[in-house]
């Protein structure tokens, strides 16, 4: 009798505990199913492997308190839709104190030459339930997308272009392309910017290619002040032909001024000499005899008779 009370009392007291940690596993359950969603993120519930919610309000989980299963019933992504991120992108990027192979590390611009070129590309979480359901590794997806971009788009352009005051264009071409790469792809994800970090020639050409630059640069000056010089001579060719074209349409109105008073008073004589031949010839012919002895600086009369005459310095 005595060891059935025994019995019944451990019974009862191993019953008890059981209760009690059954109740305690109980609270725990409940009690992790408790997820505090923070400022900046939002979350996304997978019940057994399916998006929990029927509409996009459902589906993503504000910050706040929210309640969830367990995680063998329950997987809760948490999303940082809040914050801007950033990423190196170095596919076609060779260091300089590397070699450049032919596996990659470089890009083949349009006019075929070569160039390596590193970028930072910042991006957004725009639609948290794409990211969650379709993306594991958002840097590999990002970096693919990218690195394609840069590929193609360098076949687009030459490498002077790329090199110099094409880089801005370059860079918003590479951000299109990849963004259109990540928007087939569903990844939830918007491209802000993309900058270029560095873009430059292979170590192992980039003597040459700097001296052929710096020969470009110097047969472009050169080609420059000989169009600057050309121009200064046109200029004063232009200027001294002005003038001649002047002078000489000054000299024309002179002489033809000259001439018309000439003819003027050709015409004026002319009938006066058909009225009175005698008087006119008589007129002019004083007229001229006295211009000519004007001009003279010694007369000289020579009486009739004398045919001899004597000049006395």
């Amino acid at each position: 009798m005595k060891q059935k009370t025994l019995f019944a009392d451990v019974l009862e007291t191993v019953t008890k505990y059981f209760l009690i940690l059954v109740i305690l596993v109980v609270i725990g359950i409940f009690l992790s199913g408790l997820r505090v969603v923070e400022t900046g993120n939002v979350a996304v519930v997978l019940r057994f492997g399916k998006l929990v919610g029927d509409n996009y309000e459902e589906q993503v989980q504000e910050p706040g308190l929210m309640f969830a299963f367990p995680y063998i019933i329950d997987e809760v992504i948490m999303v940082p839709t809040g914050r801007v991120m950033e990423q190196k992108v170095t596919t076609y990027y060779t260091d300089p104190n590397e070699a450049t192979t032919l596996d990659g590390g470089y890009v083949i611009t349009g006019d075929q030459n070569i160039a390596v070129v590193a970028a930072s590309v910042k991006y957004v979480i725009s639609d948290p339930v794409a990211y969650a359901l379709y993306v594991k590794d958002i840097s590999a997806v990002i970096n693919t997308s990218v690195s394609t971009a840069m590929l193609n788009e360098a076949a687009r352009v030459n490498v002077d272009n790329l090199l110099t005051d094409g880089k801005d264009a370059y860079a918003k071409s590479v951000l299109k392309r990849a963004q259109e790469k990540l928007a087939v792809m569903g990844a939830g994800v918007t491209l802000t910017t993309v900058e270029l970090t560095n873009v430059s020639m292979p170590e192992e050409v980039r003597d040459v290619y700097e001296a052929v630059n710096s020969a470009t640069v110097q047969a472009t000056t050169t080609v420059e002040r000989a169009n600057q010089y050309k121009a200064g001579l046109l200029l004063a060719a232009d200027s001294e032909a002005t003038t001649l074209v002047a002078e000489a349409n000054a000299e024309f109105s002179r002489k033809i001024a000259v001439a018309n008073t000439e003819l003027a008073e050709f015409w004026g004589v002319l009938d006066e000499y058909e009225q009175r031949p005698d008087v006119v010839k008589t007129r002019i012919y004083s007229a001229k005899s006295i211009a000519f002895m004007q001009k003279l600086k010694k007369v000289y009369v020579v009486q009739d008779g004398d045919n001899k005459i004597f000049i006395n310095p």
